[in-house]
This record gives structure tokens, C-alpha cells and sequence, in this order.
């Protein structure tokens, strides 16, 4: 009886970890390319290559993913990606190990670098990447605009609800921050840096003269989202599938989780996972562990590579059954 449970045991261990594991059906390409606007800018497209990848170094990253290669032959989903940072800046190479495996499951990742761009000016960054990365005739056979979602991770989960239709809500923000001031993360590095004020009209782009860009967006995964900027009404209109992760040890406040879980017309689907914020984010290179501590490091008994490998392997599939 013992060795046919043992058996029965080992059988049920070998079906989850084969379900667990995604087979690699694409090598990763990147191409890099400057967007013209008022403001111009540079993004990275991350998409399925046939070519053996060979990675390359940019500044004190390692980049996953091969230069200008051959996109693989077909028509792939698009997933739109927006970085976190905040007025101290941030790169979308903080998340290109995700962005490279999405690439390798079959997706065309486009992701801007919004630096230390005003969070009311995102948006419109995004919205110009797609059509840049649409028209440009290396992708365009191979984009399908029909299937488009989009990630977001901190300050870059509050840019995505604002693409799928939500209105931020600056006097909600300032009166919540007002009431928490321990949420640094939400309030000193937030959008203004101010408490939570609206940012300023001189620090905005002539963008904003035209209204905020919605997008066709079919599903959105948050990466430990900042939250607390929209209000319940402001986010009847994000009516497509959620799914969200958020870090045990976050230091962006619990409720930025809990306005979105309570204010979204279909509540998100929810994964807490081990670690603080930055957990979500990759394994800082050695240069880094010394100048960016809050960064880089991790609690003690936090694998952070594990967590990836895990909400890798989520986000993938979810994309996949809704685009």
C-alpha cells in the first residue's frame, strides 16, 4: 500500500511540475528605437526570434535577448509594459527577464523608457510606442493589434488602468496620503512626490492638451500597483480581466491593493507572493546590490529568482486564454 501511494505521490509531483514549466517556443529578440513626440523618447521591443539568443550588455545590465534579430515568422498577441520609478526615474530593464520570456512564449513586448517622465505624460508614451512598433516594417506583418494587454509594475500599474479607462483622482490621493503618511512609497514617491498633490502644470508635457489616450486593452496584469489614485467611480470603466501580484512585504501601502480588489467592476485576480516591492522587479547586477540596497536586496530566506519563475509562468498563461 505504501509503495502504491508513494507511486500515485510521485505521479501527481511529475503532472504539476510538467504543467508547471512552459515549453521555450521562441528564442528572444530586442530592437531598440527612438519615438519621434513633443517629447521624444526610446523604447525596447522585446519579440519571438528563431536565433539563438546572445546577450549583451547595457549599462550594468545583462540584456537576455539578441539585437536586431529576425522576428519569427507569424502573427503574435502585443503586450504593452510600463515600468515603475517615479520622479526618481526607472527603466523598463528592471523587468527584462519577464520581458524577454514573454517574448520567448510567443508575445511582442513593447516597452517604453519613461525615465524620470512625469507620470500624467506615461500614457501618451505608451500610446506613441504601440504605433511606432506598429508601423515599423519589421513588425508590422507580425503584430496583431486585435490582441493587446498590457503590464504594469508600481507607478506603471497606475498608467496602465489610465490606458484601459480609468480617471486618477489627485484630491482622493492627497486626502489618503494625508491620512497615511507612513505610505512613502505612495505618497513622497508617487507621481508628484508631493503628498500626493497633482503634478505640476510646468513639469507637464503639450501632450495633455489632448484627453487622456484610451487603448483597446483585452486583459491587464499589475505588479504591485499603485492604486490609491482612483477612486471606485473612477474605475467602472476597466471592465476586462485583472490579475494582480502583490508582495507580503510591500512597502507601497496594502491599500493600494485594496482599492483596486474592492473598486474594480470585476475584482482582480489576486497572487501574494513572498518579499517587498522590489521583489517583482530582476536580480540587481553586482554593481548595483551596494548603490540601490532597498533595491536589490532581499529579506532573508526570500528567493526572489523563484518568485519570478512563478508569476512568469502566471502572467503567460493568463495572456494567453484572453488574447
Amino acid at each position: 500500500m505504501r509503495a502504491l501511494f508513494f507511486t500515485f505521490a510521485l505521479l501527481i509531483a511529475s503532472s504539476l511540475s510538467m504543467a508547471w514549466a512552459q515549453p521555450v517556443r521562441f528564442h528572444a529578440g530586442i530592437a531598440r528605437i527612438s519615438v519621434s513626440a513633443v517629447e521624444p523618447f526610446d523604447m525596447f521591443v522585446w519579440y519571438p526570434a528563431h536565433e539563438e539568443e546572445v546577450p549583451w550588455q547595457a549599462g550594468p545590465f545583462s540584456v537576455p535577448a539578441s539585437r536586431n534579430a529576425a522576428i519569427a515568422d507569424g502573427q503574435f498577441p502585443i503586450l504593452l509594459l510600463s515600468h515603475g520609478g517615479g520622479r526618481t526615474g526607472g527603466s523598463p530593464l528592471v523587468l527584462r527577464g519577464l520581458a524577454a520570456y514573454l517574448a520567448r512564449q510567443g508575445f511582442i513586448v513593447v516597452s517604453p523608457l519613461h525615465g524620470k517622465t512625469r507620470f500624467p505624460v506615461r500614457p501618451f508614451q505608451i500610446k506613441a510606442a504601440l504605433e511606432a512598433m506598429i508601423a515599423d516594417p519589421r513588425f508590422k506583418p507580425h503584430a496583431n493589434a486585435d490582441r493587446l494587454g498590457m503590464l504594469g509594475f508600481s507607478l506603471g500599474g497606475a498608467v496602465t488602468l489610465e490606458l484601459a479607462g480609468a480617471v486618477p483622482d489627485f484630491k482622493h490621493l492627497a486626502a489618503y496620503c494625508k491620512t497615511h503618511p507612513e505610505d512613502i512609497q505612495s505618497c513622497d514617491a508617487g507621481p508628484g512626490g508631493d503628498k500626493g498633490a497633482a503634478p505640476p502644470k510646468q513639469a507637464q508635457s503639450a501632450d495633455l492638451s489632448s484627453p487622456i489616450p484610451r487603448l483597446p486593452l483585452k486583459a491587464l496584469a499589475l505588479l504591485d500597483p499603485f492604486g490609491v489614485l482612483f477612486e471606485q467611480e473612477g474605475l467602472v470603466a476597466v471592465n476586462m480581466p485583472v490579475l494582480l501580484f502583490r508582495p507580503k512585504q510591500s512597502s507601497l501601502g496594502e491599500e493600494n491593493t485594496h482599492a483596486l480588489v474592492e473598486g474594480l467592476p470585476h475584482p482582480p485576480q489576486v497572487h501574494y507572493v513572498p518579499g517587498g516591492h522590489f521583489v517583482l522587479t530582476d536580480i540587481c547586477p553586482t554593481a548595483l546590490k551596494q548603490e540601490a540596497p532597498e533595491v536589490c536586496q532581499d529579506a532573508q530566506g526570500i528567493d526572489r529568482a523563484a518568485v519570478q519563475a512563478e508569476i512568469e509562468v502566471k502572467i503567460a498563461q493568463f495572456f494567453r486564454d484572453r488574447l
